[in-house]
């Protein structure tokens, strides 16, 4: 069986503001932080065979 987890970035300063980001990068918010450190505990015990992401 594959599993597939699929997810994207948080709360970043520009997000609050509703602007694009593209490939430009923006600081995480402190929710940002909080989220990033949420899905990192979510996802410590899982091992994963392949990790795919955007160039940034």
């Amino acid at each position: 069986m594959t599993r597939l987890y699929i997810t994207r970035h948080g709360e970043t300063l520009w997000n609050t503001e509703k602007r694009m980001q593209g490939h430009n990068d923006s600081e995480l918010t402190e929710t940002g932080r909080n989220q990033a450190c949420l899905i990192s505990k979510a996802l410590v015990d899982i091992e994963f065979d392949a990790i795919y992401s955007s160039s940034n």
